[in-house]
């Protein structure tokens, strides 16, 4: 008799924490400035990083580690990747590019939500609530 395991989902992906003076460990985001990146794709990408879902908040805020503002005190998902609240602020002031996975990842998500095959039918035989 085989026995039916309930699969875990893989674990998400943290992008978009920095190291402090306190932690080292984790990479600096000045490291991943690209002044030249295009404009319009790092608009397109500080918008999908503002758009997560919420995964958690914070008692405090954190600051940015290149400008010292106050950038937020929540986690956002999109459920493959988890991320700082105040990342979009890192790419759009200070062209913090994101390696090109995670861009590819934004890519072929939105694309995807562009193809979805939509189905109206059980909406239009809504009557409201029962």
């Amino acid at each position: 008799m085989s026995e039916l395991r309930e699969q875990a989902d893989p674990p998400v992906r943290l992008i978009g924490f920095w190291g402090s003076p306190e932690n080292r460990a984790l990479p600096n985001p000045a490291d991943f400035a690209d002044p030249a990146w295009d404009e319009p794709e790092r608009q397109w990408v500080a918008d999908y990083l503002e758009h997560g879902q919420v995964a958690a908040s914070w008692m405090g805020s954190s600051r940015c580690r290149l400008c010292s503002r106050v950038n937020g005190s929540r986690d956002l998902t999109d459920g493959r990747y988890l991320w700082p609240e105040g990342l979009a602020h890192y790419v759009l002031g200070h062209g913090v590019r994101l390696p090109a996975e995670f861009l590819d990842h934004i890519e072929r998500r939105s694309r995807a939500l562009e193809d979805l095959e939509r189905d109206d039918s059980w909406w239009r035989r809504a009557t409201g609530p029962t």
